[in-house]
């Protein structure tokens, strides 16, 4: 019964449901017929995957995180708003530390860490196939002298590697590819000259541990064996602005959130204990570099504290000089003067003529030296007692403004955008610098004017006093005035020095570099890979190998292609289930094949409607085996006791006598079609018994014909066939394949049902579209498809029958193949029917046995 449900004609659910089960069930049919392919590609491709990571060098991640300290002093006093607003997070510090991570990226400094670490000499031992990376654990340390490095840079081979061996106490050195070079040395410190520079080799005084295979060695009191078995190292020596490039497009920096100042460094190399070193140093360096640039201000108030005290110094010793000159000259050693009201105020305005003469000195010093186009873009004092305010805060500004630009010039070109804007800011606060001092001028200058009117206003009033009393007054009073400028200047110098001493570094590490593990290769992502291309690779090559093959395999495919019922998969027969006639249908026996043709006979008769009688077996081409399946068709029908009769109807290329080892072949169906009538006595005479089975007569072809269509269109055909129906319970018509001529779609006016003939491994797929235009145009009646020619001794792409439901046949498990019935007529026997139409009666006769066996 679950055989006639692919007899029934499937509904359009039906089909779809086989179609999306498809999928699965290939898959795992796949994998359980060629379960071998699939073993082999896993081994293959975890054994690679095992080797793969066996010998790909393992890259690590190390990562920590830096504190930038924001040094903008000023920030809450000049900007409160901006400031609370910053601490709100609504505005975030971000421009500042984008700032200091493209400075902390940038290659100057990598380049500074390269060298301060020899990063550009990588040390690798020599292995059979790979060559493990070695630092800080290498017996030697290879360097070259800066200049030398430096030319690497101007070369176009920006690096060099060669062979360090050792053979007992003496080493050589041989350069590797294009570097052809050698040298020995037996004692270290070494030089050897190489194209490249001077190589110098000097003893590792910082090698902190022997590899584990010496140190067992020692501990059994054979490290002098040791010493003397030859060692290797493969030495590669790189320009260091090479390396500085490297390492500052491998290292990532990003801010750990918007609110904070804290960056985190990561970086991933080869070894671990190298990269903890990179970041280590690369702080320490941010650092120097950060604190050369704070100091830069220092340094230069400073120097013009220094000079300025140069200047005050020569005019207080001149001052000095000339009261001492004066006192000798007029014979004065002390004189008390009397201190009066008018000489307090005179005293009074002195002092304050003083201060604003030495503010006017100040702010002339400071015009000069901005307007001085040297000092463009330069640091300008500060603190040295000017009192104009809004200058001081310019020249603050101004001050940052420059180390802020130099910074960026460390890392970045003049014509950078943000260099541009920062040198237009320079420029701006330079002519507001110089407009400020203007104006504190001109305010220094109407002050001092004030202040001397009305020391002069009192000056008069002292005319009368003596003389040398107005002149050693002035003269002390000068010399007050100089000596308070100069413990001033001494005062700021001091303020300047504890400031540079007090400098602090500008990044900290909050945190220890942390080792963050291996990060490549992945060793579970490559074993799944592997795991999946073991898998994926022979499924997908087995679909392919399927899906280009252009003929049919089997059932699964015939489904596919047509919604027409499939009524049996013929399977060929097992050798002892044939006759010498090649009838495979035995009576009495219940083997698989007759089984097959039982089930076969059984759902046509569920085709077939009550009174009906005739089938007709067809196909698209010769070779498809109708002929064989429309006669043991016929046998399976005569030992179920039915009068059956057998018609071989292709009569331009007969086979059914072939078949049966019928000899004389002259009498036949087509003796019948040439008479103007016919009677049961002429029927009756062209009639001959199978010889198989009393049930089952045969009506042969008889003489080829020359104009075989014409006759099978003939009233004769319908005549035979209604006296037929009267004698015989079963009616099987072996007619021509329909892809070649269009007899059988005469004959097909006669039949009640078409069992369609395909051969596995045969009949191409294209035929299909041949098949359903005849079913859907109904040219000929009630069609069903019989797939002959499965070889169930083998499993092949995914097909596999199995008749195990039948119990005892078990044995004849098969899957497909073909091609064992052509000695029986049926597959080689049959040519081209390209020829149909040019066969006669000669040409039949000329068809002997041993053309059909070859």
């Amino acid at each position: 019964m679950e055989e006639n449900k692919t007899i029934e004609s499937p509904l359009e659910n039906g089909l779809q449901e086989e179609e999306s089960s498809f999928d699965i069930k290939t898959i795992f049919t796949l994998l359980v017929l060629n379960w071998q392919w699939f073993l082999v590609s896993l081994i293959i491709f975890i054994a690679g995957a095992y080797l793969y990571l066996r010998y790909q060098p393992a890259v690590y991640e190390v990562s920590a995180k830096m504190l930038i300290k924001d040094e903008t002093n000023n920030r809450r006093s000049n900007g409160q708003m901006l400031a609370n607003m910053q601490d709100l997070g609504f505005i975030t510090n971000s421009a500042g530390i984008d700032n200091e991570i493209e400075i902390l990226k940038s290659r100057i400094l990598a380049l500074e860490v390269v060298k301060d670490l020899h990063l550009y000499v990588e040390y690798r031992t020599e292995g059979r196939i790979t060559n493990p990376l070695v630092y800080k654990n290498q017996p030697i340390n290879v360097d070259m002298p800066s200049d030398d490095l430096d030319e690497l840079d101007k070369t176009l081979k920006r690096a060099f590697s060669f062979r360090l061996i050792k053979e007992d106490n003496a080493y050589k050195v041989q350069g590797l590819k294009e570097a052809k070079f050698e040298g020995s040395f037996k004692s270290l410190p070494a030089t050897v000259e190489t194209p490249y520079g001077t190589l110098t080799f000097t003893e590792n005084l910082n090698l902190e541990q022997l590899s584990k295979r010496a140190r067992k060695a020692m501990s059994r009191g054979e490290a002098e064996e040791e010493k003397e078995k030859t060692a290797s190292w493969i030495v590669t020596i790189r320009s260091p602005k090479s390396m500085a490039a490297s390492y500052a497009k491998i290292i990532n920096i990003a801010p750990t959130s918007k609110q904070t100042s804290i960056a985190e460094l990561t970086i991933r190399d080869q070894s671990a204990e190298r990269a903890l070193d990179y970041l280590k140093h690369l702080a320490v360096v941010y650092n120097r570099q950060a604190n050369a640039d704070k100091n830069e201000i220092a340094y230069k108030t400073e120097e013009f504290i220094n000079s300025r005290l140069e200047k005050i110094s020569e005019e207080l010793g001149t001052t000095e000089s000339k009261l001492e000159v004066y006192k000798r000259n007029n014979n004065l050693v002390q004189m008390k003067l009397d201190a009066t009201q008018t000489m307090a105020q005179a005293n009074q305005y002195y002092g304050e003529l003083s201060k604003a003469n030495t503010q006017v000195m100040i702010l002339e010093d400071l015009s000069k030296y901005v307007q001085n186009p040297k000092n463009k873009y330069q640091i300008i004092p500060s603190n040295i007692g000017m009192e104009d305010e809004a200058s001081n805060s310019l020249i603050t500004q101004y001050n940052k403004t420059v180390l802020d630009r130099n910074r960026l010039l460390a890392s970045a070109s003049e014509n950078s955008p943000l260099v541009v804007t920062y040198t237009e800011l320079l420029d701006q606060l330079n002519e507001s610098i110089k407009e400020a001092l203007k104006q504190a001028r001109r305010a220094a200058d109407i002050s001092r004017q004030g202040v001397e009117k009305q020391y002069n206003e009192y000056q008069t009033k002292i005319v009368n006093a003596p003389e040398q009393e107005r002149i050693l007054t002035e003269i002390g009073r000068q010399q007050d005035v100089m000596s308070g400028l100069y413990l001033m200047l001494l005062q700021k110098r001091e303020e300047n020095s504890i400031s540079l001493a007090a400098t602090a570094d500008k990044g900290r590490l909050i945190d220890e570099p942390a080792f963050g593990g291996k990060v490549s290769p992945k060793t579970a992502i490559i074993l799944l890979v592997a795991l999946v291309l073991g898998f994926a690779i022979p499924l997908l090559v087995t679909y392919l190998l399927q899906f280009l093959r252009y003929k049919i395999e089997g059932h699964e495919d015939v489904m596919r292609l047509t919604d027409i019922p499939i009524v049996a998969d013929v399977a060929i027969a097992n050798e002892d289930a044939k006759t010498a006639a090649g009838i495979v249908v035995h009576e009495n026996k219940n083997n698989q094949t007759d089984e097959i043709f039982r089930s076969m006979r059984t759902n046509i008769q569920f085709l077939m409607k009550e009174n009906d009688k005739a089938i007709l077996f067809t196909s698209s081409t010769s070779g498809e085996g109708k002929t064989f399946n429309a006669a043991n068709l016929a046998v399976s029908f005569a030992l179920l006791g039915k009068k059956t009769i057998l018609l071989g109807l292709d009569i331009r290329k007969p086979a059914l006598g072939r078949l049966f080892d019928i000899k004389d072949r002259a009498i036949g169906i087509t003796s019948l079609l040439v008479k103007d009538k016919i009677d049961e006595e002429d029927l009756k005479s062209q009639i001959r018994s199978s010889g198989i089975n009393a049930n089952l007569d045969l009506l042969l072809a008889g003489p080829t014909p020359p104009n075989p269509t014409e006759l099978l269109a003939r009233d004769n055909m319908r005549q035979i066939m209604d006296m037929l129906r009267k004698q015989y319970d079963y009616i099987i018509l072996d007619t021509a394949p329909v892809g070649l001529v269009t007899d059988t779609f005469q004959i097909g006016r006669y039949a009640d049902v078409t069992v369609f003939v395909c051969r596995a491994d045969y009949t191409p797929k294209s035929s299909f579209g041949m098949i359903n235009a005849l079913k859907k145009e109904d040219k000929l009646p009630n069609m069903c498809l019989v797939i002959n020619g499965i070889d169930m001794s083998k499993k092949k792409y995914g097909y596999y029958y199995g008749y195990g439901k039948y119990g005892k046949y078990g044995r004849y498990a098969y899957g497909y193949g073909y091609g064992r019935y052509g000695r029986y007529g049926y597959g080689s026997s049959y040519g081209s029917y390209g020829n149909y139409g040019n066969y006669n009666e000669s040409h039949y006769g000329n068809k002997d046995d041993n053309s059909i066996k070859k």
